[in-house]
């Protein structure tokens, strides 16, 4: 069982143009490779566009175009021998709406919680105000197996939401992807660039388990691109472009942090409505 997992983190402004973005992740998988990774994680509707950002809404969002390019990057980074976490988005069966996704998918790629094997899509499930006039939300946690890693997904607002990691955990993940569009107006300003990276480091910190964050580069953001590792510690950032890190086991560390893990699930099986945010 490998204690350590190479990982690199591209943080980009997404456009309008869908071709372009998928352009700019195509480039970024062979940089990845290159430089040793074996996941590499985008920020939140990279492949799309942000809606109040990159693009006003969803009119004419060519999603036919959306999910071609969907299938070109997962055979590409299957291609070259890695796994992928990509932000998109796209119509849900049901034809009620556009869900918000984070896609896991490329080589090694499978679901955890059931037999099989490919992608899978993680539908945002806590939207804020704003995301409520783009998408509807999600309804179950979004979890896949890396060879024989446990890796838990979340898009942007739910790091706010306690009972989001808490299921996570229950299901023994080993670390988290978080891709996001942390950025535009903060009500209160400079709130956000302070508390937020406060947030990450507590999930990471109160479930001992490393958290890739994956964010827009945009330069209204809140914070970069980074990683926490299993004590809540920031072990490498991003503004713009690649950057590479190892995700650890928390067993790599003393094991007060594995002990940790095992008080944090008990506390919140005792008492679950404590994590509902």
């Amino acid at each position: 069982m490998p204690d350590q997992l190479p990982v690199a983190i591209l943080a980009f402004n997404a456009v309008a143009d869908v071709r372009a973005n998928h352009d700019r992740i195509h480039a970024a998988i062979d940089a990845a490779v290159a430089g040793g990774a074996r996941l590499l994680a985008t920020p939140e509707c990279a492949l799309t566009g942000y809606p109040s950002a990159a693009r006003a809404d969803w009119s004419g969002m060519p999603w036919n175009v959306v999910a071609d390019a969907e299938e070109s990057l997962s055979e590409y980074a299957r291609s070259r021998d890695l796994a992928l976490v990509l932000g998109s988005a796209g119509p849900v069966a049901d034809g009620e709406g556009i869900s918000n996704d984070a896609l896991a998918c490329g080589r090694w790629v499978r679901p955890a919680l059931r037999h099989g094997s490919g992608l899978v899509r993680y539908r945002k499930r806590n939207l804020t105000p704003m995301d409520k006039n783009h998408f509807i939300a999600g309804d179950t946690p979004g979890v896949f197996a890396l060879d024989d890693w446990i890796i838990g997904l979340a898009i942007c607002f739910d790091v706010r939401f306690p009972g989001h990691w808490a299921e996570l955990a229950q299901v023994n993940c080993d670390a988290v992807v978080c891709v996001s569009h942390m950025a535009g107006s903060d009500p209160d300003p400079g709130s956000k660039a302070q508390v937020v990276p406060a947030l990450f480091a507590t999930r990471a910190a109160e479930w001992a388990t490393p958290v890739l964050f994956a964010n827009t580069s945009a330069p209204d953001r809140y914070l970069d691109s980074a990683l926490w590792d299993a004590r809540g510690v920031r072990i490498a950032g991003v503004s713009e472009g690649l950057a590479f890190a190892t995700l650890r086991r928390r067993s790599t560390f003393d094991p007060w942090y594995a002990e940790l893990r095992k008080q944090s699930l008990a506390s919140w099986h005792a008492n679950p409505e404590s994590a509902d945010g």
